[in-house]
């Protein structure tokens, strides 16, 4: 891959971890202040801690990068780990019925959704802008991660193909 298309992925991975690094606090961070002032049992709904945690880790993890502490391969591979758990987490939190998926809670809320789950999930997408964005901003950030794990490993392959056909040539 061409090595400005290579940095303008890299720029485009950073902005949009930045946003949802951002989301994820914005959205997280007033209720975990709630639940704390209200003495909320953080097993009851253990999302604003997991949004708060995983958004200073995002951020934690940029700083790394930047200062070659974690690799750019390592952050890759977290990266799209973590983008797949937003995403596939926000599915089975809708289609689960909100807190029926966290069973040691009784919530009178608790609903289950019939019907199509990909309409369902279109539903929640534009009922919510903050979700609608989250899971754009997600989708993206894993598809330019994978873009850049690809072009990782393509140029070691090349230039492992390249060694090793120079060093035939220089045994011949």
């Amino acid at each position: 891959m061409d090595e400005s298309v290579t940095g303008t992925l890299e720029f485009a991975a950073v902005q949009l971890a930045a946003v949802v690094a951002g989301l994820h606090l914005y959205w997280g961070l007033p209720r975990l202040v709630t639940a704390a002032r209200i003495d909320q049992p953080i097993y009851w709904d253990p999302r604003p801690l997991l949004f708060v945690a995983s958004g200073i880790g995002i951020l934690l993890a940029l700083l790394l990068v930047r200062q070659q502490v974690l690799s750019r391969i390592r952050a890759y591979v977290l990266g799209i780990g973590m983008m797949l758990t937003y995403i596939f987490g926000w599915a089975y939190w809708h289609l689960g019925g909100h807190m029926a998926v966290v069973p040691w809670v009784e919530d009178a809320h608790a609903h289950s959704h019939g019907g199509n789950p990909l309409i369902l999930l279109g539903e929640h997408l534009v009922a919510s802008p903050i979700d609608g964005i989250s899971k754009t901003a997600e989708l993206l950030l894993l598809a330019v991660l994978g873009l850049l794990l690809y072009a990782e490993y393509s140029v070691d392959d090349g230039a492992a193909r390249s060694q090793s056909t120079d060093s035939s040539a220089d045994n011949d």
